[in-house]
């Protein structure tokens, strides 16, 4: 029997980027130039032939507004698909209601209308290319309510710091999900990524949300599953993974895929990564400009030094200019024989003639948006 599939793309809970996400969803951040960190989730969704597309945002909702714009990019099926952006109206007025199970209860009419069996949820901060599509046939054949998807990582002493460690009892369930305390390299780390039946979403709501008087989040609820006996199906993603948070952490991640090693286990043409269209020029080069290791998105026009950086869309780098280990958010204009090394500048800056802005990978510096050097 083919199972109706609704997708839940959960922007709460998000880590803070600092400054960078002060005034935007993290999700919606700008990300390798021209895509954004939800377009990751978003293209999951859509290559694993999911067109009920919905979107959980607590805050700063006119930034992710503005990126998913009606969310065609991302819908393949005009037909039969549909996609939402959903808030909490109670939750604005009452704090202590806004949690991402209390804004789906809120908004459940996307379950009944959808007739949907399965509910996929994820979240924006974890980079990772899952097919849901095979995860979903995993589940089913699993004979369980719910599954969590996972990985086995490495370096957990030094990632995924609001990560959540599974453990597995006797049986191959997972059995506990505890903060990441960072005290092990090897372990099994929650991707974010659940799936849930619908009945059991539908339970979850009553039980945490409705018959309570301060809603639980949709996590809280998971790690209680156990203690009331109901068994969560592990299901193991093999592939690249990577959790945003920190603004370092965005950085040394960013500057990761600029090796073609790494590139290439998120891109890749039979799991394209879509983000919404923009109509500008081709980027473009003075025949003085040298441009060494960098991701330079359309639009930008380089007359200077580019090395191991991220150069977004109608960034303007100037003649003399050195950019070295930094990030250029859009529309940025770089001043003649400025030096740009270990920094992020945010959108809409102008960084005058002869700037020196130097930070270190371990400190990098930001430079807020719209911001003027003198």
């Amino acid at each position: 029997m083919i199972k109706k599939v609704v997708g839940i793309l959960n922007m709460y809970g998000e880590p803070s980027l600092g400054p960078l996400t002060a005034n935007r969803t993290l999700g919606s951040t700008s990300f390798l130039g021209r895509f954004a960190v939800m377009d990751f989730a978003l293209s999951n969704f859509t290559n694993s032939s999911i067109d009920e597309i919905n979107i959980l945002v607590k805050n700063n909702f006119r930034s992710v507004a503005k990126h998913v714009g009606n969310l065609k990019s991302w819908v393949t099926n005009t037909k039969i698909g549909r996609q939402n952006i959903l808030i909490n109206e109670r939750g604005i007025n009452d704090a202590s209601y806004n949690t991402d199970l209390a804004c789906i209860a809120e908004n459940d009419w996307i379950l009944y209308e959808a007739k949907a069996d399965i509910v996929i949820i994820t979240s924006s901060f974890v980079l990772a290319t899952i097919d849901f599509k095979k995860a979903v046939d995993e589940h089913i054949a699993s004979g369980k309510e719910i599954s969590v998807i996972y990985s086995k990582i490495h370096d957990g002493d030094k990632t995924f710091k609001k990560g959540m460690v599974i453990s597995f009892d006797d049986d191959g369930n997972i059995a506990k999900c505890v903060p990441n305390d960072q005290s092990r390299k090897h372990i099994n780390v929650s991707l974010n990524s659940y799936i849930v039946n619908i009945g059991t979403m539908r339970e979850m709501i009553k039980k945490y949300v409705k018959n309570v008087e301060k809603p639980l989040t949709f996590k809280e609820a998971l790690q209680n599953l156990p203690n009331i006996g109901v068994s969560i199906n592990p299901i193991e993603y093999r592939g690249y993974c990577r959790m945003f948070d920190s603004l370092k952490s965005f950085m040394k991640i960013s500057f990761e895929l600029l090796d073609y090693r790494n590139a290439k286990r998120v891109f890749d043409d039979d799991w394209p990564i879509y983000t919404l269209s923009h109509d500008t020029i081709p980027s473009s080069y003075a025949s003085e400009a040298t441009v060494i290791n960098s991701f330079i998105a359309n639009g930008a026009i380089i007359y200077g030094h580019v090395e191991n950086s991220i150069i977004s869309r109608r960034v303007r780098i100037s003649k003399g200019a050195v950019i070295k280990n930094s990030i250029i958010l859009t529309a940025t204009f770089i001043g003649e024989n400025a030096i740009i090394e270990n920094a992020l500048i945010d959108k809409y800056a102008h960084i005058s003639a002869g700037s020196v802005i130097r930070g270190t990978k371990a400190k990098p510096i930001y430079v807020e948006q719209g911001k003027k050097t003198r």
